[in-house]
């Protein structure tokens, strides 16, 4: 499991556990998870668009 995958069950899994820790009102947790969203989208686009990359088994070995 590379990086890039760890990450995004990490946040998932935070995604997912903030709707039931009672921490935050309704429109906080809209902001988090809109926030963590956006976060999300701009580092999914650098890997796809300026890495062009997402696996590790596309890469050749030594580089």
């Amino acid at each position: 499991m590379t990086t890039f995958h760890l990450i995004h069950v990490v946040v998932g899994a935070v995604l997912a556990a903030v709707n039931f820790w009672g921490l935050m009102d309704e429109t906080s947790r809209a902001f988090f998870n809109s926030i963590v969203g956006l976060v999300v989208l701009a580092y999914n686009a650098y890997y796809l668009f300026v890495r062009q990359n997402v696996d590790e088994s596309d890469r050749e070995s030594g580089s």
